[in-house]
């Protein structure tokens, strides 16, 4: 081969290696992602920054959220505060009614709305009937640590009469018709124990049939005798024939004056009443 198609087969080889050389060279250019050393600073930078702004908002919500717990919370404790202070003052003015022998009726009229209402919402929040039903448990525990003898001469004398408050709620029905089952519950399982009972009744001696009648209606039955205690002489012949073991009465002249029994133990059942509701038992 001559010396010029010598010198025109390097021409041509050493383009090509050029081109092929340029073109791989173009390719790691377009096939891959490159960035300057400031771009990559600025971004590192920038995800800093966020990751900052996120804990610090982090932070903030969580310090506002405790905030308005602890506010909440000394609301609670402020109204807690006022209610306790409303029942203490209303327990001073139903003693006071009490003590000057006020009946329900005029008690009602002689306290303040606000103790009506304190009155009311103890009702409402259930506070009346947890403390009827722990009385009830206090009764029931007492009479499973004794037993009845076997002459059935020991009674328990049970008061199945109820004053209730004037306002008709249904939340006081509610309370009433469960009040009444409780009680019935209580005489039940007494007599079950083999106690003989006796029902204790403030109505008149003219009105004992309708009473009779009135209690079948409500459950009782298989009672030992029923005193209406407009007459105490009944009283005294049951104290004189029998063994009174039990009291269980819904207000305190069921145990004061001349119906104070010679009895081992005396149960107060709260009633709706004011002074029963305030706790002035």
């Amino acid at each position: 081969m001559s010396a010029y198609a010598h010198q025109m087969e390097r021409e041509v080889s050493g383009l090509t290696s050029r081109d092929n050389s340029e073109m791989g060279s173009r390719f790691s250019i377009d096939s891959g992602c490159y960035m300057t050393s400031l771009a990559a600073t600025i971004f590192i930078a920038s995800l800093v920054t966020f990751g900052v702004l996120m804990v610090t908002l982090l932070i903030t919500i969580s310090t506002m959220l405790q905030s308005c717990e602890n506010k909440s919370s000394g609301i609670v404790q402020v109204h807690r505060l006022v209610d306790d202070e409303s029942l203490g003052y209303c327990r001073i003015l139903s003693l006071h009614s009490n003590l000057n022998s006020l009946d329900e009726e005029d008690n009602s009229t002689e306290l303040p709305l606000l103790c009506r209402d304190v009155a009311l919402q103890r009702i409402k929040q259930g506070i009346y009937l947890r403390e009827l039903n722990f009385t009830i448990q206090m009764a029931l525990t007492y009479f499973k640590t004794i037993k009845p003898g076997n002459d059935n001469r020991d009674v328990v004398v049970i008061d199945i009469e109820d004053t209730n408050l004037i306002e008709q709620e249904s939340y006081i029905e509610k309370a009433k018709h469960q009040r009444s089952k409780l009680t019935l519950e209580l005489y039940s399982k007494l007599r079950s124990q083999g106690y003989s009972m006796v029902l204790l009744s403030t109505r008149p001696e003219r009105e004992r049939n309708s009473t009779v009648e009135q209690l079948k209606s409500r459950g009782y039955s298989h009672w030992s005798g029923l005193i209406m205690r407009e007459d105490i002489r009944q009283k005294e012949e049951l104290e004189r024939d029998y063994r009174i073991v039990g009291v269980i009465g819904n207000h305190m002249d069921v145990f004061t004056g001349q119906w104070s029994w010679q009895s081992k133990r005396l149960f107060k059942l709260p009633s709706l009443t004011y002074n029963d509701v305030f706790g002035l038992q």
